[in-house]
Parts: C-alpha cells; sequence; structure tokens
C-alpha cells in the first residue's frame, strides 16, 4: 500500500488490487460525510477501438452517457432506490473521456459502498429497457439543446473542430442514440468497465483496512488482473478552425458571448499539468476578480459576475474558452482582442504572477476541504497520467516567463472561434 502525505497533512492510502482496480482512501477525520465515486477510463470520446484478437468496431454517439444511464437499472428496481435505503444520495456523470458513479451519505456507508461496486459490476440490459430509455434520452438530448449555456458551449467546439467527437454532445444526436443496441452496450461494458481500466475513491472518516476489506469482498474474482491493451482510434484533426465567428438565437433576456482558442493536445504527464496550471494563472490576469482588466471590463458594463474562463485539455484535445453574458458581445470582443494583444507584446509582471500563484495555493489547500472536488478531480489526474501529488511542487516552479510564453503560444486568434447567442427577439427585429 503506497502513502502520499497531502499538503494538508492527511495522508491519502492507495493500493492497486489482484484484479487490477485502483483504489484510493482518504481518511478525513472528524468529517460527518463519506463520499465516494469508482470511475472507468471510458468517455463519450471513445467510440471508435479494438481490443486483441478483434475486429475494429465503430459504436454510435452518446453510448457511454447511455450506458451510464442504464447501469442503475436491476432486476427488481434501481439502485437509487437501494442508496436511498441506505440514507445515501447517488448520481453518476460522463465527460469526454470518464464515466463515474458516486454517492455521498453520514450513515450506513458501508453498505452504500457495497452497493456502489455491485451496481456497477452486475448490469441489467434487456430489449425492453434500452428501447424506453431511448426516449427519455431523446428528452434529455432536447432539454439541453435549449439550454442557453450549452447551446453557447456547443456552438463553440463545432466550429471549433472539425472533425473530432468533441464537437459532438456527450449524450450523442437523436439519430445516434436511436442506432444504440443492447449488443453494442455490452460490447462497451465488456471492453471499459474491467477493474483494470478503473479506480474508486473514497473520502471522509472512514478506515482504510475496513474500505479495503469491503472493496475486495464485493468485487468477484474475474480473470481481469493483467491489464489489456485497448486500441481508442480518433479521426484526425487539422489545426484550423472550421469558422471564426457563429451567433444563434434563443429564449434569453440577454446575449451571451465566448471566445475559444484551439491548441495542439501536445503535453502529457508533468508537462500537462504545468501547462493546465500555468493556463490557470493566464486566465486569472483577465478574470480574477482582482485583477484590473476585470474591473476595466466591469466597469464599461461589458461583462457581469458570470465573467470566467477555463482550459480542458486531454490526450485528444486542448482548448481554451472565455466569456461573460453582456449588453455588447462585439464591444467586449473587440477590447479582449486588445487586453489579450497587449499582454502578449509586454512583460509579465513577475509580482502579479506571485500573487496569483499564492490565490492558487490557497484554493488547492481549501479544495480538500470539498470531499467530492478531492475525489473526482484525483481520479482525473490519475487516469489522464498527471501527477496531481506534484501540483503544488509544480505550481511553485512556474515564472513569469513561463506564463509569457503559454499567453503568446495558447492564445492565438488565427486559431480561435467566437460563438455568440442572442436573445430570440433580436433575431426578428
Amino acid at each position: 500500500m503506497e502513502q502520499i502525505q497531502i499538503p494538508t497533512g492527511d495522508v491519502l492510502f492507495s493500493e492497486r488490487l489482484s484484479n487490477g482496480l485502483m483504489v484510493f482512501v482518504l481518511p478525513k477525520p472528524g468529517f460527518l460525510k463519506k463520499y465516494a465515486v469508482i470511475s472507468t477510463n471510458y468517455g463519450s470520446l471513445d467510440s471508435k477501438f479494438r481490443v486483441p484478437g478483434e475486429d475494429v468496431i465503430e459504436v454510435p454517439a452518446g453510448i457511454a452517457h447511455f450506458l451510464e444511464h442504464k447501469l442503475f437499472d436491476e432486476e427488481d428496481g434501481n439502485a437509487f432506490d437501494r442508496f436511498a435505503q441506505f440514507g445515501a444520495s447517488a448520481n453518476a456523470f460522463t465527460s469526454y473521456t470518464q464515466t463515474s458513479y458516486l454517492f455521498s451519505t453520514v450513515q450506513n456507508w458501508q453498505e452504500a459502498l457495497a452497493h456502489l461496486i455491485t451496481f456497477v459490476n452486475n448490469p441489467y440490459l434487456t430489449e425492453e429497457n434500452v428501447e424506453k430509455e431511448k426516449g427519455i434520452i431523446e428528452q434529455e438530448i432536447r432539454m439541453y439543446q435549449d439550454h442557453p449555456d450549452r447551446k453557447l458551449h456547443s456552438n463553440l467546439l463545432t466550429n471549433l473542430y472539425h472533425n473530432n467527437p468533441l464537437r459532438i454532445d456527450i449524450g450523442g444526436t437523436i439519430e445516434s442514440v436511436n442506432e444504440i443496441t443492447v449488443d453494442l452496450l455490452w460490447k462497451c461494458y465488456h471492453t471499459f468497465y474491467q477493474p483494470w481500466n478503473m479506480a474508486l475513491f473514497v473520502v471522509g472518516d472512514v478506515d482504510v483496512d475496513e474500505t479495503l476489506r469491503i472493496v475486495r469482498d464485493n468485487y468477484d474474482d474475474r480473470d481481469t488482473a493483467h491489464e489489456s491493451v485497448i486500441e481508442r482510434f480518433y479521426p484526425s484533426e487539422p489545426e484550423t478552425v472550421v469558422n471564426s465567428w457563429v451567433e444563434d438565437h434563443t429564449n434569453i433576456s440577454r446575449p451571451r458571448y465566448l471566445l475559444g482558442f484551439k491548441n495542439k493536445p501536445q503535453w502529457e504527464g508533468l508537462d500537462l499539468l504545468k501547462q493546465q496550471i500555468t493556463m490557470g494563472i493566464v486566465w486569472r490576469l483577465i478574470v480574477g476578480r482582482s485583477s484590473h482588466i476585470y474591473e476595466e471590463l466591469y466597469s464599461k458594463n461589458l461583462v457581469n459576475d458570470s465573467f470566467g474562463a477555463s482550459f480542458n485539455s486531454s490526450s485528444q484535445y486542448a482548448f481554451s474558452a472565455i466569456g461573460s453574458e453582456t449588453d455588447h458581445p462585439e464591444k467586449l470582443h473587440e477590447e479582449l482582442s486588445r487586453i489579450i494583444t497587449e499582454l502578449k507584446n509586454q512583460p509579465i509582471s513577475e509580482m502579479d504572477v506571485d500573487r496569483l500563484k499564492r490565490q492558487i495555493y490557497g484554493g488547492h489547500l481549501a479544495s480538500f476541504d470539498s470531499l467530492e472536488y478531492a475525489a473526482n478531480r484525483y481520479i482525473s489526474h490519475y487516469f489522464a497520467e498527471t501527477p496531481f501529488h506534484k501540483f503544488l511542487p509544480t505550481l511553485q516552479s512556474i515564472t513569469a516567463e513561463d506564463v509569457s510564453q503559454v499567453l503568446n503560444e495558447s492564445l492565438d486568434f488565427e486559431y480561435s472561434t467566437v460563438s455568440i447567442l442572442r436573445p430570440v427577439k433580436e433575431n426578428n427585429g
């Protein structure tokens, strides 16, 4: 068993079981709530793959999300009801790169943990319940199509990317969902829901040995200890963007603006971790509430409290996005273009970088008080093979010169797209 002391002074325990499952346990003495999440290294991008000895298979978009929904079904009920009996609250989510199942509770955590493992490892899939689910997911897709932030972000991605499946909604399309079959669901499940392709994180006032015993007792002894190789195939993606400007309309009261920058997914491991942290500093220079840039844009009534930015990356994609609700999207774009260009052409203040590093340092320590955030983030870094335990040393190593270099390399307007969402009334008048 490996032990890692995290910055808060707590000790994170990790062990790879004989079946290949990686288990993390973070005891937090005195915390009432317990939280557990089990994740598979499988998300919406993984629609074309091959396992040794078999042909390449391509499955419909949205199947990872569909499978997430179906795993809660049981022959005599559903997993949500069982969690409720233990006093636990359960949920799940699918991202571009992983699928996760989770619960939180203040009581009966042992029973809830056993059930979490059991239902994820025992799918109940029938022709009838799969067909019924298609109607449910179709409604969900239509609902998301009308969600302003989702629509704004979706339009951005479909205009940043030509071929990358990132441009397709995680839930898929109505057409792709209707192509999903029981056989395809089983194929995806048996390929990706193997212990060696999964990780479990338990955090709260729990005993490490008891936690590991529960996990071992409730995992079967299938012969999966030796990691297989899943070949994942992704379409080639040009460096260019599809369109540099896209506008749409929906039922909102105020326009929304989003600027995206497309990057090459060229970082991995420690380099990717450093890139993520450095981009965090870059964006804080602009959107941070203590930034003079934010104050300037706010005083001009170009942004409000929704103003924010992010950097997203994996082995298959990397992009940044910055935006806000605004009555003047063209003017905001003009100002942001000027601000980013000026930042590129002037030295970055070491004092500003040090100040922002201190903010990130404090935020990193505070994040461990959120059991959900700590667990989910650690598993994401584990799958991405970014050494999360080196976050603070990496942060401390970043210089103003590093920030300037990343700013110039990653925010290139030649590879950018603007997505604007306007109120419907503007379209009619």
